[in-house]
C-alpha cells in the first residue's frame, strides 16, 4: 500500500491507474457487475480513445471515489494506487465536514450511545432526523441504525474484561470487537465473548480505537494512522504477552493482519531478525494446503528484488516488528473456533436450532483466504439448514460508511443488487453473515432478520443449557 508522496498531483496517480488497467484489460470482463470502479474506468478510457478528449480532473476524482476497497480485484498494486490517489486528493483539497463526521464511527457511537433513547427518537424523526442527515451528507433514504441501551464497552467494564487477567495457564485471547459491534450491534460482541468463555478461554478486551478502514477508504491518512498506531501498540503488547488477537469483524482482521503488515517483512528490522544475508531477502513462505507455516522461509535474490521488496507503503512509518507480531497473532473468531473443533477442543454441547438460513461470506473474509469456517461450525448444529452464497464476485455494496453518503447510496444499492436478488430467490428465514456492514445493507433492502454466525452458535449453546436445566428439574 503506497505511501502518499506528491500532494500536488493526485490526477497523475489516477491517470496512471487508468493506463495500467487499460493496458492489462483483465478486469473488463470479470469486474463488470461486481464493481463500480472498473466499468467506469473502461468507459472513460474507451471514450478518450474514441473522441480524443482527455479524461478530465473531475472525472478522475469521481473515478477513484467509486472504489469501495472490497479487494475482489486481482491486483493489490492497483488498489494501493487508488488509495494513494484518494489520499492525495484529500491532502490537497481537504476533507468535507460530513465525511469527517461519519467516518468516525466510534465518536458517533459514544455521543449517540450516551443517551440512546433520545438519540433514536431524534434520528427517527422525519424533520430532525432529516436535518441531521442533510447536515452530514447522509442520503435521506438511508436507514440509520438503532443505538443500544448498553454499549459493549459499558458491558465489558461491568464484567471487568477491560482489565488484563493475571493468568499464564490455558488459552487466552485479546478480543478486537470493532466499532460497529461495540456501539451498534453489541449483541454480536457479547455473543463472541460468551462463546469463547463457554469453551474455557480467558477473554481480555483491551482499549481500542477504530481499525482505521473507514478513514482509510476516505483518504484521511492522518486519522487512519492515529487510530492504527494506538491499536498497534496495545495489541502487539498483548501478542507479546501470549494472547491471540481475535476479530469477529472480517474487515478489522483484514486491516490488522493484511493491510497493516504489507511491506513489514521487507523492512531492515525484520530482515536482521530473520538472519537474512547480504544476497537474499527472506520472507515467510506461504504454506501449501495442509502444511504448517511455522519456520518456512522463502529467499529472494536482492539483485532482482531489492527495488521491489521494500517497506515503503501506507503504514511504513509504524514499527515493522510490531506490525509483523500483530499480523501473525491475529485470527478471525470463526477461524480460531474451527481450529479448536478440529483439534477436539471445541465444546459441542449444542441443541437444535431449527430454520432455513442463507450464509453470505463477506468480501474481506474471502480475501484473507482462511476458507469459510462458520459453514463447518454451524454444520454441528442439528436442525439448521444452511445454504451458502456461491461465487467470489458478490458484494453487498455498502462499503461501511460509504453507503450512507448522499452521493454513494444509490450506487451502493446498484452494486449490491445481484446479491440482493440472489438472496430473494433463495427466500430464507434468516440471513447469516460475519460482516456488520453487510448486516446494515441487508436490513436496508431485505425483510429477513440478519445474524452473525457467532450469535447462532451462542443460541445453540444456550438452548442446550436450557434443556439440561429442564431435565435436572424433572
Amino acid at each position: 500500500m503506497d505511501k502518499p508522496q506528491d500532494k500536488s498531483d493526485p490526477e497523475r496517480t489516477a491517470r496512471k491507474i487508468v493506463m495500467d488497467c487499460a493496458d492489462c484489460d483483465c478486469c473488463r470482463p470479470i469486474m463488470d457487475e461486481s464493481c463500480l470502479f472498473f466499468p467506469e474506468l473502461y468507459r472513460l478510457y474507451d471514450q478518450e480513445v474514441e473522441t480524443g478528449g482527455k479524461i478530465s480532473p473531475e472525472e478522475l476524482r469521481e473515478l477513484v471515489d467509486k472504489c469501495n476497497f472490497c479487494a475482489l480485484c486481482p491486483c493489490p498494486n492497483i488498489r494501493a494506487d487508488i488509495i494513494r490517489a484518494k489520499t492525495q486528493f484529500i491532502e490537497r483539497d481537504g476533507l468535507k465536514f460530513g465525511v469527517r463526521t461519519v467516518e468516525d464511527v466510534e465518536r458517533i457511537g459514544k455521543i449517540c450511545g450516551a443517551l440512546p433513547g433520545l438519540s433514536n427518537r431524534v434520528l427517527r424523526s422525519d424533520l430532525v432526523g432529516g436535518m441531521v442527515k442533510g447536515a452530514v451528507g447522509i442520503h435521506p433514504e438511508r436507514k440509520l441504525p438503532e443505538f443500544p441501551n448498553e454499549s459493549f464497552p459499558a458491558w465489558i467494564r461491568k464484567k471487568g474484561l477491560h482489565v488484563k487477567p493475571n493468568t499464564t495457564a490455558g488459552r487466552k485471547v485479546a478480543y478486537f470487537a470493532g466499532c460497529t459491534a461495540r456501539y451498534i450491534f453489541p449483541e454480536v460482541a457479547r455473543a463472541t465473548v460468551e462463546v469463547l468463555q463457554h469453551n474455557g478461554i480467558d477473554v481480555y478486551c483491551p482499549d481500542q480505537k477504530c481499525c482505521g478502514m473507514p478513514s482509510f477508504l476516505e483518504g484521511d491518512r492522518d486519522f487512519t494512522i492515529k487510530s492504527v498506531a494506538h491499536n498497534l501498540d496495545v495489541l502487539s503488547e498483548a501478542a507479546r504477552d501470549g494472547y491471540d488477537i481475535l476479530c469477529s469483524c472480517p474487515t478489522c482482521s483484514f486491516m490488522l493482519r493484511n493491510l497493516l503488515a504489507e511491506g513489514a517483512y521487507y523492512s531492515i528490522e525484520y530482515q536482521q531478525a530473520a538472519g537474512a544475508d547480504p544476497k537474499f531477502i527472506k520472507v515467510p513462505a506461504k504454506p501449501k494446503p495442509g502444511e504448517s507455516p511455522q519456520g518456512k522461509m522463502g529467499a529472494f535474490d536482492k539483485t532482482i528484488f531489492k527495488n521491489i521488496f521494500k517497506d515503503e507503503g501506507y503504514f511504513s512509518s509504524l514499527d515493522p516488528m510490531k506490525r509483523v507480531a500483530l499480523a501473525e497473532k491475529t485470527f478471525d473468531v470463526g477461524e480460531y473456533l474451527l481450529h479448536l473443533q478440529r483439534s477436539g477442543d471445541l465444546k459441542t454441547d449444542v441443541a437444535p436450532v431449527h430454520g432455513q438460513a442463507v450464509y453470505f461470506p463477506p468480501c474481506h473474509q474471502r480475501e484473507q483466504e482462511f476458507g469459510q469456517p462458520y459453514l463447518e461450525l454451524l454444520g454441528l448444529i442439528p436442525g439448521l439448514k444452511l445454504e451458502a452464497i456461491q461465487g467470489n464476485l458478490y458484494c453487498c455494496g455498502l462499503a461501511g460508511v460509504m453507503g450512507f453518503k448522499r452521493d454513494f447510496h444509490q450506487a451502493s444499492i446498484k452494486l449490491g443488487s445481484r446479491l440482493i436478488e440472489k438472496i430473494r430467490e433463495m427466500n430464507p428465514e434468516r440471513i447469516v453473515t460475519d460482516c456488520l456492514s453487510c448486516r446494515l445493507q441487508f436490513s436496508q433492502l431485505l425483510p429477513y432478520p440478519v445474524l452473525h454466525p457467532i450469535e447462532v452458535l451462542k443460541e445453540a449453546y444456550q438452548a442446550a443449557a436450557r434443556d439440561n436445566r429442564l431435565k435436572a428439574q424433572r
